[in-house]
């Protein structure tokens, strides 16, 4: 059986912790925490407090009796790290691939190009390449250093060795779509999002691999502020309302129908548009062409790997990551194993101070479980208020009907995009996950205004549950732990799942 590891999913509410092991081509649960973020440490993306943070996430998994050190993370905040599905002239040379995507990424980032960590890898779909195409697909994935920085010191603050640094998109797609689901039929093709409380993580996968991602800075908290605004009341309270009484009431919205084109994505407020190139800065990104998602320290790179499934990742090469001072830090030759890792954050990058092993295996605790105070789980929609007043759910539905109204054409815009540069090439299905997706009758609503088969997905379902304390209804949480379980997956999945690993 392999080795235990953690997965790590940081939200503006909420902290999610899966811890899992693999053996026997399944996944196993063995210990799961949730606990509310801190305030004033996470928000937007930024992190404001890398050490109270990483001293809460210590805390909550010492209470849930979680031994694990082994750590993948999300790297997710929409201002700092860019992950998108690009299409490139095509290149048989790994090296013309390289310089291409040296000048690609300057077409990409919303950002200053220079302090950044760039991946990227090939997308090999299984119908293969067809000679006469001119172009490929590329996953290509760029965050800011600074940010990265700020990442891995919260994760030391917690005590924890990082084996990777993944990204939001492809934790969801290998929890909902690679951990348990029955084979598919070829080019079967599902939308995700993941409505959380900040953010909307949007992925449409075909034949399982990425093939347009995009995040929205709505969510949760949106739905909150309006019910506040309604309602004249404080946010506490505005959360309550949401909690216990909010749902979509289909009589109280205008009927939209289907199929309604809208305008592509960069037209919307919602979405960054990343077709003007910025300004071209002094200096380029640092590239590391490879084969899993950013930022591996579990091993060597090699020179170009091919991506094949969410459930694979890019990592960095051997060229160095990091510059200026701190941060991820090259060895003389490759990342990871005893000769790389993180420098001190307060030492030079070249050579590093401190060589960190992030391939070791660690010691797991001896009883662990899901034991966070039942405060900490945030509670099912309706479950407060058996018999709530109809005038004011109506309220509260009418302060939020303009947010439901917009995702849902913001998931309407992201179809018609995937559509336009696929030739018209059907959804098949959408799943939901995230806090925000258990909000009653929303999937139903979805599903009646895109004409598209729309499911709430528990992904705890395929897994086995192996935990000694466990309090709180799977079916209810299992939402909530889709990113953490994919996170805690990265290196479990079995041949042929886990594709895109180093050769």
């Amino acid at each position: 059986m392999a080795g235990a590891y953690l997965g790590l999913d940081i939200g503006s509410k909420y902290i999610k912790v899966v811890e899992a092991r693999g053996g026997g081509g399944r996944v196993e649960v063995t210990g799961m925490a949730i606990a509310p973020t801190p305030p004033d440490t996470f928000d937007g993306g930024v992190i404001l407090d890398a050490q109270r943070l990483g001293q809460a996430i210590r805390q909550m998994l010492r209470d849930a009796g979680i031994g694990t050190k082994q750590v993948i993370s999300a790297a997710a905040s929409n201002t700092s790290v860019v992950v998108r599905v690009v299409e490139v002239p095509a290149v048989s040379d790994d090296k013309e691939l390289a310089t291409q995507m040296q000048w690609e990424i300057e077409r990409q980032i919303p950002f200053a190009a220079a302090q950044t960590i760039m991946d990227y890898a090939r997308i090999e779909r299984p119908e293969g390449v067809d000679p006469s195409q001119q172009n490929i697909e590329v996953l290509l994935a760029v965050a800011q250093q600074d940010f990265i920085d700020q990442h891995v010191e919260v994760l030391f603050a917690a005590g924890l060795n990082p084996k990777a640094i993944d990204v939001v998109p492809l934790a969801m797609g290998r929890a909902l779509l690679d951990i348990g689901e029955p084979a598919q039929s070829a080019g079967h093709t599902a939308l995700i999002a993941n409505i959380g409380a900040g953010t909307t993580d949007i992925g449409v996968f075909r034949d399982n691999l990425p093939a347009f991602l995009r995040t929205l800075p709505v969510g949760g908290d949106n739905f909150t502020r309006a019910i506040a605004e309604a309602l004249q009341v404080d946010m506490d309270t505005a959360e309550r309302y949401k909690r216990d009484l909010a749902e979509v009431m289909f009589e109280q919205l205008p009927q939209t129908g289907f199929g309604v084109s809208g305008a592509l994505p960069g037209e919307s407020g919602g979405f960054i548009d990343f077709t003007e190139p910025p300004p071209m800065s002094a200096s380029g990104p640092i590239s590391s062409p490879s084969g899993r998602m950013p930022f591996d320290f579990s091993g060597a790179a090699t020179e170009s790997t091919e991506f094949s499934s969410p459930s694979g990742g890019l990592a960095p090469s051997s060229e160095e990551l990091g510059g200026g001072s701190g941060g991820l830090a090259p060895s003389s030759g490759e990342l990871g194993g005893a000769s790389g890792g993180l420098a001190n954050p307060s030492q030079e990058l070249n050579p590093p101070s401190t060589p960190f092993d992030f391939s070791a295996q660690q010691t797991e605790g001896e009883a662990p479980g899901f034991v966070p105070p039942a405060s900490d789980v945030p509670p099912a929609f309706g479950e407060a208020t058996p018999q709530p007043q109809d005038a004011l759910k109506i309220q509260i539905f009418n302060a939020i009907a303009p947010h439901v109204t917009d995702l849902v054409q913001e998931l309407r815009r992201s179809l018609d995009f995937y559509r336009s540069r696929s030739g018209d090439a059907p959804v098949h299905e959408i799943l939901l996950c995230g806090g925000m997706a258990r909000l009653p009758k929303l999937a139903e609503f979805i599903e009646h205004e895109l004409g598209i088969s729309t499911r709430v997905v528990n992904p705890l379902r395929h897994v086995q549950i192996s935990i000694k304390k466990q309090n709180y209804d799977m079916d209810e949480v299992g939402p909530l732990f889709a990113v953490s379980l994919g996170l805690a997956a990265y290196d479990l999945l079995p041949e042929p799942a886990k594709r895109g690993k180093r050769k």
